[in-house]
């Protein structure tokens, strides 16, 4: 894994990411990719791009989110629990636990938002 940081759009992501602003934080993802190409950190961008674009799809109540969440979770599923500072092991359980349960149990009501926004944490190794 290379001790490389973050390009500081990535801060960005993951503020928006924990506002609950997932197309948000996609693109703000998105926009890190060729900062990254040439390590594993690419493959961990994708993955919280994947992520984000399942919340997106689940709060907005568009078809794909449990597909989504599924794509980014096998993609968070080789990373340590904590990998350059994105706590890995929080967001993987979340992600899961949201992809196997019914969209209805996720959101409230007729808001197009969900019941305890899931977080991307940043924590230290």
């Amino acid at each position: 894994m290379s001790a490389a940081p973050f390009p500081a759009g990535f801060y960005e992501g993951v503020r928006r990411f924990a506002a609950g602003e997932y197309f948000e934080a996609h693109e703000a993802f998105e926009e890190c990719l060729d900062a990254v190409e040439a390590d594993d950190r690419w493959d961990l961008l994708v993955a919280l791009i994947q992520v984000a674009v399942g919340y997106h799809k689940l709060a907005s109540g568009y078809p794909g989110a449990e597909r989504m969440l599924g794509l980014g979770h096998g993609k968070l599923e080789p990373f340590p629990d904590v990998a350059w500072g994105v706590d890995v092991a929080a967001l993987r359980c979340r992600v899961a636990a949201d992809r196997d349960r019914p969209a209805a149990a996720l959101l409230g009501g007729d808001r197009p938002r969900i019941i305890a926004d899931p977080r991307l944490r940043l924590g230290s190794g």
